[in-house]
């Protein structure tokens, strides 16, 4: 990947967009798309390909503020951050023509005695699109929405975080440098709630927010209030199904992996906690206890300040809270306990959290709420039926539905289960956090963790309304063509005795669909055997033609 020579990092807090000039910025917005410019296939092309630009060309300086921001090291950065916005926007780049394509569809009977007419469906763009983005992810969260919008034609304002600074700040100064991508169709708001709430106040062709439940309800009323379409991107407490029939070590990396690397938990799709079952909890405990040594020793990051591939959290409030869930002064806050199985030491001043293992229950306050650290929780249940009525009952049951469900196990039959019986916005089986990197598969959640989806073709569709469209040429007024005659008035008995037999047309098609497979084998046989057992059959099917059927219904017509 290219870099730029300038790895410099804008530092101090990104400047609030002023709350008088939103209402203006809007109006802008809206005038930018009615003047048409985001139409063509070039011009989103061109956005398209900024993007990746953007990335390709400030890749040293982009992973620095990621650096800044969350303590990760450059392969977090490359892996889920940069390489995950560079294969969004090729595949965009590569699918846009198709996507953008009308189509014709099928125009039923009788509709289609009014010939010629035929139907087709073209992807319109909805117009002007709020995209709201967490702190979590910068990059792919922020650009990934942007790819798609630009994608399907829409003018975008785009709500930044302002927890994130270094990497808000730098967005900022990229996105609206005009280098990238056109300043007049992607117009940056930078702010907190007020800024927030003050964008919520007017009316948009289509809002995306990603981030917690309680904002999301919020947006969510403020979208209805206009009738306006709104993707809802949650989170939620994610299981880990680890059941006897496992992998256990395989499992266990997995798992720490996915918890830790994750953006040291603060990811909405990391694993939460784990449920396994008695037989194996020790030698699972074991293997995880055994997987963290390996991959996050704590020598990588105890006493040094880069923290190793753990990273930090993204604020000190961030890891007072963290640590209250695991820390021995949670009994008295909280009334409820946790016993710390690995890890647990913790920086507060300086962000740090390290990994920790806890086994809880679900009267444990680390089960109330969703944890976005790098703690994981391990409940012991009995069996997988117990495991299934554990989330049932606590989440499911409730409308508590997780954005990932991740099951280790090498039995179909107990994947089956565990897919029927919990309902969830992705799925992974024997592997987590990996399902979200395929944009040929919607990402999204179900219930509380969201609703509506994006990536690829879904994330195009998101951003479009589909116009359904009847094209008919006929223009005929004669009063014995059967389309003039029967459509329109005056109306009579016999009209009416037409249209109802009309009407049951396709109902005599659709039952003649289950006699074609069998046409198609016994028609060839019979002619087959006829030609066989008659000459002068054979000669009559090869003399078959056009004229020879005219002369034999003119035959016909004569007697």
């Amino acid at each position: 990947m290219t870099t730029s020579d300038d790895t410099s990092v804008p530092l101090g807090k990104p400047k609030y967009t002023p709350l008088s000039s939103i209402a203006p910025l809007i109006d802008e917005a809206r005038g930018t798309y009615a003047s048409g410019i985001t139409r063509s296939y070039e011009f989103r092309m061109k956005q398209l390909r900024g993007i990746e630009r953007l990335i390709q060309e400030n890749s040293a300086s982009l992973s620095t503020a990621i650096a800044e921001d969350f303590g990760q090291g450059p392969m977090f950065a490359e892996a889920f951050e940069l390489t995950h916005v560079i294969s969004h926007s090729r595949h965009a780049q590569s699918n846009l023509k198709s996507w953008m394509s009308t189509q014709r569809k099928p125009t039923p009977f009788p509709l289609n005695l009014n010939i010629p007419v035929h139907s087709e469906l073209a992807p319109n763009p909805r117009g002007l699109a709020l995209i709201m983005t967490p702190w979590n992810l910068p990059l792919n969260l922020n650009l990934n929405p942007l790819i798609y919008a630009l994608s399907a034609g829409n003018v975008v304002i785009l709500k930044l975080s302002e927890r994130c600074v270094h990497c808000t700040e730098l967005l900022t100064k990229l996105l609206t440098s005009g280098k990238y991508v056109d300043e007049r169709v992607v117009r940056v708001v930078n702010g907190g709630a007020e800024e927030a709430t003050e964008l919520l106040k007017h009316r948009f062709d289509a809002i995306m927010y990603t981030g917690g439940g309680h904002v999301g309800r919020i947006v969510a009323a403020a979208a209805a209030r206009h009738l306006t379409p709104v993707l809802l991107e949650l989170g939620g407490k994610n299981p880990c199904f680890v059941t006897k029939n496992a992998h256990i070590p395989s499992a266990a990396m997995r798992i720490a992996w996915g918890k830790i690397s994750g953006n040291a938990g603060q990811m909405c799709i990391c694993p939460d906690y784990v449920l396994v079952e008695e037989c194996v909890k020790e030698e699972f405990t074991a293997e995880l206890c055994s997987a963290m040594d390996q991959m996050y020793h704590a020598s990588s990051y105890l006493n040094h300040e880069d923290r190793g591939d753990v990273g930090k959290m993204i604020s000190i409030e961030h890891a007072e809270r963290v640590v209250s869930l695991i820390d021995s002064t949670c009994e008295l806050i909280y009334g409820s306990t946790c016993d710390v199985v690995y890890g647990g030491e913790h920086n507060v001043k300086e962000r740090f959290v390290a990994p920790t293992i806890v086994e809880a229950n679900y009267d444990s306050t680390i089960m109330k709420q969703e944890i976005f650290g790098p703690v994981l929780a391990i409940v012991t249940v009995p069996n997988l039926d117990g495991a299934i009525q554990f989330v049932d009952r606590h989440y499911t049951s409730k409308g508590e539905h997780p954005l990932a469900l991740y099951i280790f196990s090498r039995s179909k039959a107990e994947q089956r289960q565990i897919m029927e019986a919990i309902p969830s916005g992705t799925c992974a089986i024997n592997e987590v956090l990996k399902q979200s990197a395929n944009y040929n598969m919607p990402f999204g959640g179900v219930g509380s963790s969201g609703m509506g989806a994006y990536y690829g073709k879904f994330g195009f569709d998101f951003f479009s309304h589909y116009r359904g469209t009847l094209v008919g040429r006929n223009y005929s007024t004669w009063r014995f063509d059967p389309s003039v005659w029967v459509a329109y008035p005056p109306y009579d008995e016999k009209k009416l005795f037409v249209f109802r037999c009309v009407g049951k047309v396709p109902l005599l098609f659709d039952k003649l669909k289950c006699v074609v497979p069998f046409a198609k084998v016994v028609i060839p046989l019979s002619l087959a055997m006829a030609c066989v057992l008659n000459d002068t059959a054979l000669e009559a099917l090869l003399e078959l033609n056009l004229k020879t059927i005219l002369k034999w219904i003119s035959q016909a017509w004569q007697q």
